[in-house]
């Protein structure tokens, strides 16, 4: 992004110049600039919270033209851009003639990195800082959105969007009865393209839209130099197990149209209807293949062996398809009924065939050398079906006190068909599943005066639980307080509990949240602000789960108890404005840490035309319990900026 800079910024002059040339009206800002950012300490775990770099920045760029006397090809022109140069980067132009066209292209760029010290780590306590698994890649994406006569009983449509995620990392793979450290190098290209109409007919609007979509995707894997010792470093029937080399290569692709439709409108006074309908139909295909050389064993097969050639041939279908139905209706003035059908199918289907060849593989006694080749096909399916029929009545208007309440019923089935190749846990892992959930919820407002009163109450009831993530039992409590004193005081406090619940046997899940806070702005004269915040958040999560190596069962627990503290002053004078803030975040629990971050921000304007911006920001993290993840680090930035 930062070699891309220069060139897109000298296009958006150009742009701008361009349009401004023949505009009756034009508006012009530009802010750009330098950002310098220092850490002590763990790099890594700063970029993977924060993610800024040391870059060259187009801070923010502004552009609009109206009544252009360009000819015929546009009669307005918008152009925004931000963070160019950075993680994190947009760009957007919106064009439009009238009664001809409208026209809205955007860009955005964003920067991923993880690469938490503590995270899929075995060798932590040998004192390696970074995680087996990391990230370091890019997202770009291309979004084209073209209305044609727009305003009209019908106006088409045509999308394109065009995303491209690529970039290295590091990752593991299990070979031999050890585990060894690999890089990755992962690229995914998808393109999607959509065509259609809207329509506005009398009283009923809506769209229609096909579109078709396509992915390629392709990983490339080998071994990390250092790293033929794998993560365990003790032989295996006195046989050490090492890798001198591995290859793979996965590539995927696959195409699937997709259909969108909406249509609402007023059927007489007071009843209005509502419809959409959506379905994806998507084909893929999978090949892999991979070659490792070095002192293996298998417990499988009761043998050592010195190479390995895997291939992977795999296929998946998948339908989506969800429609909806609402009925809105006002019998009266200020009481609104709404009752709404939703139908929602998921069906998939996928077959995978695995084969392996053991080179030069030995009995664990020694005998028997020869080559094994070995054949798996696994052939899975599900299909699930949820029908959601859902009742509303709410108040409005009817003097200080607003109030509503809904009902619904979630009808969910499910079949699924799993391959018993694939199946390594006892126990039947298929069949035909059915659920039900009654969902309940109602809530208030009121408002007296400067104070606002909110409060709302969700909860959900099941008759089943079909896979360990479902709850029986969840419920929901939500508040809400504000009040204001002329100009000089706002107060708002929020609160909310949270109880999810699955008692059966084996899974016990029981999960609890509660947070509360309060955030005050004071403005003890008209151009000074202060801000003051407090939060406090609580998690407690109990399940039984199923220890991978052995696969017994045992409890997992998991706590939270974080308090967030912050507070803030801005002054406003005639040439611009300064603010300064400092806030704590503090946590105890399964993760102690505390994390502690202060700014300052200084935008003063020079001239009609020309100004700055100065900004500074400061974080400090502490892990308690893993101090090789703690940094300090310092950012700093310097802009100017251009108004016309």
């Amino acid at each position: 992004m930062a070699k891309r800079f220069p060139y897109l910024l000298a296009l958006l002059l150009v742009l701008g110049w361009a349009a401004a040339a023949g505009a009756q009206s034009t508006q012009f800002t530009l802010e750009f600039g330098y950002q310098w950012v220092n850490v002590s300490g763990n790099d890594g775990v700063y970029r993977t919270q924060v993610n800024e770099k040391q870059s060259a920045v187009l801070h923010s760029f502004s552009f609009t033209s109206f009544g252009s006397s360009g000819g015929s090809l546009f009669d307005r022109l918008r152009i925004d851009a931000g963070d160019l140069g950075t993680t994190q980067g947009s760009f957007r132009l919106e064009a439009g003639l009238a009664h001809a066209y409208s026209l809205r292209l955007s860009y955005r760029h964003a920067e991923l990195y993880d690469a938490l010290p503590d995270f899929a780590n075995p060798l932590l306590a040998d004192g390696v800082t970074i995680g087996q698994h990391t990230l370091d890649r890019t997202t770009d994406s291309v979004d084209l959105n073209l209305e044609i006569i727009p305003g009209h009983m019908f106006t088409p449509l045509v999308n394109y969007r065009w995303l491209r995620y690529s970039g290295p990392g590091t990752t593991t793979v299990h070979l031999g009865e050890d585990e060894f450290r690999l890089n990755s190098d992962y690229g995914e290209t998808s393109q999607e393209f959509e065509a259609g109409v809207a329509f506005h007919i009398g009283t009923f609007a809506g769209s229609v839209l096909q579109g078709w979509r396509k992915f390629d995707a392709s990983e490339r894997e080998s071994l990390l130099g250092g790293a033929g010792g794998g993560n365990n470093t003790r032989p295996v029937l006195g046989q050490d197990i090492t890798l001198t080399g591995d290859t793979a290569s996965t590539t995927s692709d696959g195409t699937f149209p997709m259909t969108n439709a909406y249509v609402s409108g007023t059927v007489t006074d007071g009843v209005r209807l509502v419809g959409s309908y959506v379905r994806a139909d998507m084909h893929s295909d999978t090949e892999s293949f991979e070659n490792a050389t070095g002192s293996l064993a298998s417990f499988m097969l009761g043998r050592f062996f010195t190479g390995l050639s895997e291939s992977v041939v795999a296929r998946s279908e998948s339908l989506n398809w969800r429609g909806e139905a609402r009925v809105e209706v006002e019998p009266v003035d200020g009481l609104q009924l709404v009752a709404g059908y939703t139908k929602n199918h998921r069906d998939q289907d996928g077959l995978s065939t695995i084969g392996d060849l053991y080179a030069n593989a030995v009995t664990f006694s020694g005998g028997d050398l020869r080559n094994i080749s070995t054949l798996l096909t696994a052939t899975t399916a599900m299909q699930r079906d949820e029908d959601l029929l859902e009742l509303r009545a709410s108040t409005r208007n009817l003097g200080p006190l607003q109030l509503w309440a809904a009902w619904g019923d979630a009808k969910q089935d499910l079949t699924v068909t799993p391959a018993a190749a694939e199946i390594v846990v006892p126990g039947g892992q298929g069949g035909h599943f059915t659920r039900d959930v009654k969902l309940y919820s109602a809530g208030a407002d009121l408002k007296i005066a400067t104070v606002t009163l909110s409060l709302d109450w969700k909860k959900d009831d099941a008759d089943n639980a079909i896979v360990r993530t479902d709850y029986l039992t969840q419920e929901r409590w939500r508040a809400r307080a504000a009040w204001t004193a002329g100009k000089f005081l706002r107060l708002v406090a929020t609160g909310e509990d949270i109880k999810a619940e699955n008692p059966t046997a084996g899974i016990e899940r029981d999960v609890t949240t509660k947070h509360w806070g309060a955030d005050v702005e004071i403005t003890p004269v008209k151009p000074l602000l202060v801000r003051l915040g407090y939060g406090d958040y609580k998690v407690d999560s109990t399940t039984i789960i199923r220890q991978p190596q052995d696969f017994s069962l045992t409890d997992s627990i998991y706590t939270e108890d974080g308090t967030s503290k912050e507070a803030a002053v801005a002054y406003s004078f005639a040439r611009g404005s300064v603010e300064a803030g400092a806030s704590r975040f503090e946590n105890t629990g399964n993760l102690e840490l505390k994390l502690d971050r202060a700014y300052a921000r200084v935008d003063v304007d020079f001239t009609k035309a020309w100004g700055a911006l100065l900004q500074y920001e400061k974080r400090k993290y502490e892990e308690t319990l893993l101090p090789i993840a703690n940094f300090d680090a310092n950012w700093y930035g310097v802009f100017l900026r251009y108004r016309y």
